[in-house]
């Protein structure tokens, strides 16, 4: 009695097991087959639920910056004429110490010249493109351009004007200062500045009167000139 007993309970035990493999079979089939159509669908409807709608892939777009040419390192003058190119049919955008000043739209040529005017001082001059979306490229290389329109400081403590020198040595010292960064020239010949833009040349005199002229001149091209006249006899 005992044995039919546990055949029995084996017998069960067995359909339950091959129940629960079909059944298991079955789900796996079913997912693959409609599981992801499933997720798909119970996605959309959690986006319409939220009032937003399906997720779309956003083309990122790269814009290629203009190309400036060179501009000076300074100038007296206060016009100025940026040229360079880009991308035709985009809208350049020009600007000085970072406002923007010019706005255009580009050709099909791509090049462009833009007149400016310069503000006395340092002029970051930079550039970018836009296009109809307003999608917008880096900016360019950037040029500082100094605007100076004074003249550069030049001081001569010797010879005095006037002088007279007399006896067998024929030259004369010419000392004095100018301004960091300017170039000086002697009656021609190219002085040597200081730490403090002093400078001290000697020139051969002539018998006679004798003109020396010291010329100061500055990156932006301003010039200040001085006169010594000297009267040498032997």
């Amino acid at each position: 009695m005992a044995s039919r007993i546990v055949r029995v309970q084996e017998k069960r035990e067995r359909q339950r097991i091959t129940y629960a493999t079909i059944g298991t079979v079955a789900l796996i089939g079913f997912l693959a087959i409609f599981g992801l159509k499933i997720l798909v669908g119970f996605s959309l409807l959690v986006d319409r639920i939220r009032g937003g709608s399906p997720t779309q892939t956003q083309n990122t777009v790269i814009l290629i910056p203009p190309v400036l040419n060179p501009l000076p390192e300074a100038t007296n003058n206060e016009d100025l004429t940026v040229t360079g190119s880009g991308q035709s049919g985009m809208t350049l955008v020009l600007f000085r110490n970072d406002s923007e000043i010019k706005k255009l739209t580009l050709d099909e040529s791509g090049n462009f010249s833009v007149p400016i005017k310069l503000s006395e001082g340092a002029n970051a001059i930079s550039t970018k493109i836009i296009d109809e979306e307003g999608n917008a490229s880096e900016l360019s290389t950037v040029y500082t351009v100094t605007y100076k329109k004074s003249a550069p400081v030049l001081e001569v403590s010797q010879p005095n004007d006037g002088d007279n020198i007399t006896g067998e040595k024929n030259t004369v010292l010419v000392s004095g200062r100018a301004e960091e960064n300017a170039k000086v020239t002697i009656n021609g010949r190219l002085a040597i500045l200081g730490s403090d833009g002093s400078f001290h040349v000697t020139i051969t005199l002539s018998e006679g009167d004798n003109t020396i002229t010291i010329i100061a001149t500055d990156k932006a091209g301003n010039q200040t000139l001085i006169e010594r006249k000297v009267n040498y006899q032997r």
